[in-house]
């Protein structure tokens, strides 16, 4: 949501506990999964939820440690006059560019995150407790775990998942892979479709003005975002814009987006509810950070869900921060540099 390709995993957690639930004959009665084969998940289910998720972070657009802008300080509440028409439609303008700027580029940047699932509320029996770094490939992420539950990784597991990661790199570079192709097409895809649903935020949604906040130095403008009754959604993909309403948070004078917190307000089913259903008031949250000058990129996301998987309700609790990004740039110069790393590794470097 989180942007790019981090938004369309954002409910993996979720997906993953659908997975146990669904029998091979449903599984077999769709086909086009977003995930990889081996995950077994029903493919509508899978692509219903990753679009929810989507639409919930789509909502936000009307090198170093980053840190959650939102969780220092209290803001100061500004109540003075509201931007013209004009004013706004130049803010949104300017946050949805941006905001394509960002996502394009995440996918140039490594970082760690830390990912806590639970599967009931937020408490110290964590189903999963993972920290990892991740390198853009190109075609998705490689990931190396760094900590599972708060104990470190094994040094020689690290350097093993490093060769691995040389290798997806290796193959993201050949020309000839045809999985890499594959995966690739796949992503871009999915960029697209993210995109046509950002250009839909506009119109699908009433921006009520909140006011304006300032928080270490930076003015934010505040808006609450409504389901605009009139809006006429073109495509399916858009009807899920009519699911959610939320509070966003912009930074005026850069018109990036900093903070969003969205709401389920109705339910969503998955082949009329008959393989499962999200049930409303979910919650999603959003934080982005300058990471470099003019980037900003997710920090904190955050989503509590109760859903229900054929006649078995659950919930799902997943927070995941984001720190330490770095640009490693395209696939070729990201192989470069770890290369670089494996060598400098084997060699005793610190």
């Amino acid at each position: 949501m989180a942007t790019g390709h981090m938004i369309f995993s954002v409910l993996d957690a979720l997906c993953a506990r659908l997975d146990a639930t669904i029998s091979p004959a449903v599984k077999s009665y769709c086909s086009g999964s977003l995930r990889a084969p081996s995950a077994g998940l029903h493919p509508l289910m899978r692509r219903s939820l990753l679009l929810f998720a989507t639409v919930l972070i789509a909502l936000a657009v009307a090198p170093g440690h980053a840190r959650p802008f939102f969780s220092r300080g209290t803001p100061q509440v500004h109540n003075d006059t509201s931007p013209t028409d004009a004013e706004r439609k130049d803010l949104f303008a300017r946050t949805i560019a941006n905001q394509h700027i960002n996502d394009d580029a995440l996918q140039l940047f490594e970082r760690i995150e830390h990912r806590v699932v639970h599967d009931h509320d937020i408490s110290s029996g964590a189903g999963e407790d993972r920290t990892a770094r991740l390198i853009p490939t190109g075609a998705g992420s490689a990931r190396i775990t760094l900590a599972e539950h708060g104990r470190p990784a094994d040094p020689a597991a690290i350097q093993a998942q490093l060769a691995l990661t040389e290798r997806q790199l290796e193959a993201a570079v050949d020309p000839s892979n045809t999985q890499t192709q594959r995966d690739r097409e796949k992503i871009e895809r999915r960029n697209r479709e993210r995109k046509e649903l950002v250009g839909y935020v506009h119109e699908a949604f009433i921006f009520t003005w909140m006011g304006r906040e300032v928080r270490d130095g930076r003015t934010l403008v505040k808006f609450r975002l409504d389901s605009n009754p009139n809006f006429k959604p073109p495509t399916y993909k858009a009807e899920f814009l009519r699911h959610a309403t939320a509070t966003a948070w912009v930074d005026e004078k850069s018109a990036e987006l900093v903070r969003l917190e969205a709401v389920l307000t109705t339910d969503v089913s998955v082949m009329a509810g008959i393989v499962g259903k999200v049930y409303r008031n979910g919650h999603a949250l959003l934080e982005q950070s300058e990471v470099e000058p003019g980037i900003w990129l997710p920090t904190l996301t955050q989503y509590d869900f109760t859903y229900r998987k054929f006649l078995f309700t659950s919930e799902v609790h997943e927070r995941m921060e984001a720190t330490h990004y770095r640009r490693v740039g395209p696939p070729a110069q990201a192989l470069t540099a770890i290369r670089n790393e494996i060598s400098a590794t084997n060699h005793g470097q610190p």
